[in-house]
C-alpha cells in the first residue's frame, strides 16, 4: 500500500472517531463555540513548530492562499459541517459531505491540470448513487433541508481548501503548509471570539476534555497526516481515500450514540466506500 494512501485513512479514522465525539459535544454547545476552540487549542502546537522549524518565506499571494484556505477549509467549511451535524446527526451529515471529493477533482482538473480517468468517473458515480440513496424517505433518515445544504456549503469549501493545500505544497514543506494554515485559521476566528465568551465560562471540565481531543488528533495530527497523503498521492487520491471516514463514523455513532442505521443508510454508506476504493486504484 502506498504511503500516501495509508496515512490518508490514518487521518480517515481519526476524523470518523473525534466526528462522535465532536457530536455529543454538539448536544449542549454550538458549532461555532467547538470550532474556535479546537483552532485556539491547536494552534500553540504549530506556532512552537514553526518557531523551532522555521517560518517559511511567502509573497503576498501566497499569503493570501494561505488565508482563503483557512478560511474554505478550517472556519466556514467545518462550522457549516458542525452545524449539519447538530441538526441531522453523524451519519446523515458525514455521507452527505461525502461528495466532496469530486469537487475535489473537477477543481482539481481544471484549476491544476491534474487527470481523470475512467475508473475515478465510476467511483464517483457510486458516490453519487449513495447521495440519492439517503435522500430517500427523507422522513425515516432524519432529514433536515437546512442541514442539507449547511453539509453541502461545507464540501464545496473543503474541496477548495484541498486545492489550495495542493497548489501550496508544489513550493512549501508539509509541515509549514499544515503549522501556518491552522495557526493561520486560529488568528480569524479570533475575530468571534467575543461572542463565545460567556458560553466558553460554562463549560464543564469533560467538555474541555472533548475539545481538547477533537483539537489535538482530529486538527493536530490528522490535518498533517492528510496534508501529507495530498503531498505523496495527489489531491485526487488523498480526498476520497480519506472519505472513508463516513463508514467508521456511522459504526461509532450506532455503538456510542445509538443512532438508528437503516438498510438504505448502510447501503449507500457501502456504495459510498466501493467508491472511494475505486478511486484510490
Amino acid at each position: 500500500m502506498q504511503l500516501g494512501v495509508l496515512l490518508a485513512l490514518v487521518s480517515a479514522f481519526i476524523w470518523g472517531s473525534t466526528t462522535i465525539i465532536a457530536r455529543v459535544f454538539l448536544r449542549d454547545r454550538g458549532g461555532m463555540l467547538l470550532n474556535i476552540l479546537r483552532l485556539l487549542i491547536s494552534a500553540p502546537f504549530y506556532l512552537i513548530i514553526l518557531i523551532f522549524y522555521g517560518f517559511p518565506p511567502l509573497t503576498p499571494f501566497i499569503f493570501l492562499i494561505i488565508i482563503l484556505s483557512s478560511l474554505a477549509g478550517f472556519v466556514i467549511g467545518d462550522y457549516f459541517f458542525f452545524s449539519a451535524m447538530k441538526l441531522m446527526g453523524v451519519s446523515r451529515s458525514v455521507l452527505i459531505a461525502t461528495m466532496y471529493p469530486l469537487w475535489v477533482m473537477a477543481l482539481g482538473y481544471f484549476l491544476l491540470n491534474r487527470s481523470i480517468t475512467p475508473q475515478m468517473i465510476f467511483g464517483a458515480l457510486l458516490i453519487i448513487v449513495a447521495i440519492i440513496i439517503i435522500s430517500l424517505k427523507k422522513e425515516e433518515l432524519g432529514f433536515h433541508y437546512l442541514g442539507v445544504l449547511y453539509a453541502f456549503i461545507a464540501q464545496i469549501l473543503w474541496a477548495l481548501a484541498v486545492i489550495s493545500i495542493d497548489w501550496l505544497l508544489q513550493g512549501l514543506p508539509v509541515l509549514q503548509v499544515t503549522g501556518i494554515r491552522i495557526t493561520t485559521g486560529a488568528g480569524l476566528i479570533l475575530i468571534a471570539l467575543p461572542w463565545s465568551i460567556g458560553e466558553i465560562r460554562k463549560l464543564r471540565p469533560r467538555e474541555w476534555l472533548f475539545a481538547f481531543i477533537i483539537a489535538f488528533f482530529g486538527t493536530v495530527v490528522a490535518q498533517y497526516t492528510f496534508t501529507m497523503a495530498i503531498n505523496l498521492s495527489g489531491s485526487g487520491i488523498a480526498a476520497p481515500v480519506a472519505e472513508t471516514s463516513p463508514l467508521i463514523a456511522t459504526i461509532f455513532a450506532k455503538v456510542f450514540l445509538h443512532e438508528k442505521v437503516t438498510s438504505k443508510l448502510f447501503l449507500a454508506i457501502l456504495l459510498t466506500v466501493v467508491g472511494v476504493i475505486i478511486l484510490m486504484v
